[in-house]
């Protein structure tokens, strides 16, 4: 016995909800629907029949797709709206409004869209209003358009600028406290401080003084000034001499090469929530992100991947060849601007403060001396 259509529309509008749970905003294409087994795959017409049903209770929003016609679900408390409508015009506006979602429509494509009169649109949107259907806001992007959303949804973060906008206007101030605030959290977790004394005592090798290698004196060699290798193994063995401890100012070095553990978004967003540094403000991670990607784009943090995770960590500028972008005095001068050596291997050496003769850099082993020697 063949099920009445009004239960099988109940089925099929049920089967739908149970398809978008995870997603409210899928669409249903006509073979969405037949997939779903409530009607027969073979009998097309009832299946048509049920989907206008349901599109004349306003269940289903019909939506134009390039490849053809599919559509939304709607809540039976949205759909129920659409019976307090009294007119035609309040019925097409409303609709236009209602697809908009939380980006809103722009009145002036309200009326392009319907095609008609001022007057009969603003009566329209008027009637709406005070049913409190809709509600009028500006977008930051243009102030002076007149764009208008359900009433019961708030405009989205695009429209309204989310959290960088205050009162309509961009916070610049806000953002770039918010900017330093993850720049230092990166600097910390990316790099770590380097204070005291370096080992006492350097040990500096002694170089042998100049003679004659051979065993006896040539006549060359007795013309020279140079001594024989029996003069010099007279000499007394040559005395180490231990340099006094340098001592250094507490500074902030790279941490060594394979360190995976630099910082995510993940964890940054964890960190500023933690913190509550954006009282008032809703920081999720998408905005801490474009605070990063800005960063990223002025050359002042870079990405460092490992597998799966995308850390950061601080790009640490040159002393002798800072960015133009950056001005004396910005955080992201691990040490003071200092003059000289502009092309010298040690004057934009980024382990400067390790090299010594007992350290794990010497400037006798320095590989880019050679180089700069060509």
């Amino acid at each position: 016995m063949d099920e009445k259509p009004e239960d099988l529309k109940a089925k099929l509008y049920a089967a739908c909800g149970d398809a978008c749970s995870s997603d409210p905003d899928r669409l249903f294409t006509q073979e969405d629907l037949t997939a779903l087994d409530v009607v027969p795959p073979k009998d097309i017409k009832k299946l048509l029949q049920l989907i206008q049903s349901l599109t004349n209770e306003k269940l289903f929003a019909p939506v134009h797709l390039q490849s053809g016609l599919a559509w939304r679900l709607r809540p039976e408390a949205e759909a129920a709206k659409y019976k307090l409508l009294t007119s035609h015009d309040q019925m097409l506006v409303y609709e236009i409004i209602d697809s908009a979602g939380a980006e809103g429509a722009w009145q002036q494509d309200i009326k392009r869209k319907l095609n008609v009169q001022d007057t009969a649109l603003r009566k329209a949107l008027k009637e709406l209003e005070a049913k409190r259907l809709v509600a009028q806001f500006t977008t930051v992007e243009n102030i002076s358009k007149k764009m208008w959303i359900k009433a019961n949804i708030k405009p989205s973060a695009r429209a309204t600028g989310g959290p960088w906008y205050t009162d309509q206007f961009l916070d610049e101030a806000f953002i770039e406290a918010l900017q330093s605030v993850v720049m230092s959290f990166i600097k910390n977790r990316g790099s770590y401080l380097s204070k005291g004394e370096r080992g006492g005592g350097s040990m500096s090798p002694v170089l042998p003084k100049k003679g004659v290698i051979n065993g006896a004196a040539s006549e060359a060699a007795l013309k020279s000034k140079k001594r024989t290798a029996e003069a010099m193994s007279k000499d007394d063995a040559p005395e180490v001499a231990l340099l006094p401890a340098k001592i250094r100012k507490t500074i902030r070095l790279p941490l060594p090469a394979g360190y995976i553990e630099y910082p995510t978004t993940e964890e940054i967003t964890a960190g500023m929530q933690a913190a509550e540094v954006a009282k008032g403000q809703p920081l999720k991670q998408e905005h801490v992100q474009e605070l990063i990607d800005v960063l990223l784009w002025d050359n002042r943090v870079e990405e460092i991947r490992t597998g799966d995770r995308i850390g950061y960590r601080a790009v640490r500028i040159v002393k002798q060849n800072p960015s133009l972008n950056s001005k004396p005095g910005d955080e992201d001068f691990w040490e003071p601007r200092s003059n000289g050596f502009t092309t010298a291997p040690c004057g934009k050496c980024p382990v400067f403060d390790l090299c010594s003769e007992d350290g794990p850099v010497w400037a006798g082993g320095c590989e880019y001396f050679d180089q700069w020697l060509v």
